[in-house]
């Protein structure tokens, strides 16, 4: 891990391909000269194989890390930490998993942690767990990525018209997002990045995905406390 201090963004995740959600801003940071160093909690192997090769358990999981490598690779991000705990059971190993994060909350230092926020977008007891640990562990300094009710509509809606009922189970209220991130220039490298994780998502849902970013060129931030050194990473999304 890159250990240049005032320079490094920690992106804390569930599952490989939980950063589909915020992918375009992560680029958007690496883009702008940040160090950005995503970390998986579990490696999912408790998921469905979407690919057609029937993959489960630690065939899944390890599948799954060559597809997170390959999607962070296409986002400009720094080489994943894969932690290797249990899929769906991510409550059971909190105090474990809070001392990782701290160690390396302690070698990084960064001046953002991302993370999912308190329903976890889809309610998902581990996205809500792990959110809740890299919380406890970023000193004030957590920055929630977000879908609001108006952005899941839409979301939806280009669903629908690929021939998909998919809805984001747990939208913020439009009023609660306090940042919109301009990723107009990273569409390719969302797509891309989406794309790579061929156990976890059909063709036509990256193909749903790919419309949805095309026209859809914002992504999402809840930032629950302001500081001067929040301030200055979000002075890197401003511009386009």
């Amino acid at each position: 891990m890159n250990s240049k201090k005032d320079n490094n963004v920690l992106a804390v995740f569930a599952h490989p391909d939980d950063e589909t959600w915020v992918s375009g801003t992560l680029s958007k940071l690496a883009y702008c000269g940040l160090t950005v160093t995503p970390v998986y909690v579990t490696s999912g192997d408790a998921g469905s194989d979407y690919s057609g090769a029937k993959l489960t358990g630690q065939a899944l999981a390890k599948s799954r890390e060559t597809e997170a490598l390959k999607a962070t690779n296409a986002l400009g991000l720094s080489v994943p930490v894969f932690l290797r705990y249990p899929d769906g059971k991510v409550d059971r190993y909190y105090s474990e998993i809070r001392d990782k994060l701290t160690s390396i909350m302690d070698e990084l230092e960064p001046i953002a942690v991302i993370t999912f926020g308190k329903d976890g977008i889809t309610g998902h007891m581990d996205h809500i767990s792990v959110g809740d640990i890299a919380t406890e562990v970023s000193q004030g300094k957590t920055v929630y990525f977000a879908v609001s009710q108006s952005r899941a509509e839409l979301f939806a809606q280009y669903a629908r018209k690929h021939g998909i009922d998919f809805i984001v189970p747990e939208p913020v209220a439009d009023a609660d997002v306090t940042h919109r991130v301009d990723v107009s220039l990273k569409g390719k490298n969302r797509i891309s990045a989406q794309a790579s994780y061929k156990t976890q998502f059909p063709t036509v849902m990256i193909q749903a995905f790919a419309d949805f970013v095309n026209n859809v060129p914002t992504e999402e931030l809840v930032i629950p406390k302001s500081s001067n050194e929040l301030d200055e990473f979000l002075n890197q999304l401003e511009m386009p």
